[in-house]
């Protein structure tokens, strides 16, 4: 039996100082928690929309944030094409990180997309975006009996949950999901080949 792990990385943000020369999505309350996949159903590979699923993990984020006394994130359409052409391009090339291959992060993916942020934080304080990543699996582990492979396999709630609940328990990722300075957020998910799904997260 194999057992298969989530991977995140640390967040990564950027300030800016004023007259430093820095380089430089709206939802209710979370929905209702289905229950967890039949034995049945866990023998039967899911159908993950991966439109769904940013949606899903954009109400628990603000779910977590309203725990905290913090204002919703609104829901944020353009840095959502930023977030899932990241996904997209680490499900496609094999990698996980903020960084590409390429060597760009995050601020050069908001320029290519034609997208600026700058939200105003403590006095003479400017963030310029933040960006969380995650690697979750549509399965826990595949169990081999006689040749055969049987896949326990997850659902989009779990997905969700295990997700944010893996960037609540980090403290890095907590920090910049809880950070009183961010107005909006975009959500990218892009699920490849081998089963792995690829989470972004991005803030202004």
């Amino acid at each position: 039996m194999k057992r298969i792990g989530p991977q995140l990385r640390s967040v990564s943000f950027m300030l800016v100082l004023v007259c430093t020369a820095f380089a430089a999505c709206h939802a209710s309350r979370s929905a209702p928690i289905t229950p967890a996949l039949s034995p049945l159903e866990r023998r039967t590979k899911p159908e993950i929309r991966s439109a769904e699923l940013e949606k899903r993990i954009h109400l628990l984020i603000n779910a977590e944030r309203e725990k905290n006394g913090l204002s919703s994130l609104t829901w944020n359409e353009a840095l959502c094409g930023v977030s899932r052409k990241h996904s997209s391009d680490m499900a496609k090339r094999g990698y996980f990180s903020h960084v590409s291959p390429d060597g760009h992060d995050f601020s050069y993916r908001y320029k290519q997309e034609g997208y600026q942020c700058e939200v105003r934080g403590q006095v003479n304080v400017y963030y310029t975006g933040g960006e969380n990543i995650f690697q979750n699996n549509l399965y826990d582990r595949v169990m081999i009996t006689n040749g055969v492979r049987q896949y326990d396999w997850n659902s989009l709630d779990r997905i969700a949950e295990t997700t944010v609940d893996g960037w609540m328990k980090s403290p890095g990722h907590r920090k910049n999901i809880l950070m009183p300075y961010w107005v909006s957020e975009g959500i990218g998910v892009s699920i490849s080949p081998d089963d792995k799904v690829y989470i972004t997260q991005n803030f202004c």
